[in-house]
């Protein structure tokens, strides 16, 4: 995606975004798992997009991969 923004609806979608962004910064698993305090396989987990993640968890990682989530509201210009 040109402008850095991906529209996120599952969770292989939020797991897509942060192996792209973790291969491209050039980090393995188990190098951004011992940063976030997190086992490897949790993280291999949340990349194949697998249900169950702890949402504190995995904000926690995207930010240290420095991917910001940003949220928007469909239908309702009055909220």
């Amino acid at each position: 995606n040109a402008y850095g923004y991906y529209l996120v609806t599952t969770p292989e979608d939020i797991g897509n975004v942060i192996r792209t962004r973790r291969r491209k910064l050039g980090y393995t698993q188990e190098e951004v798992a011992a940063f976030n305090q997190c086992s490897p396989r949790f993280l291999g987990e949340l990349e194949r997009g697998k249900n169950g993640a702890n949402i504190k968890l995995v904000l926690q990682i995207a930010n240290s991969l420095g991917i910001d989530f940003y949220m928007g509201i469909r239908g309702d210009e009055d909220w």
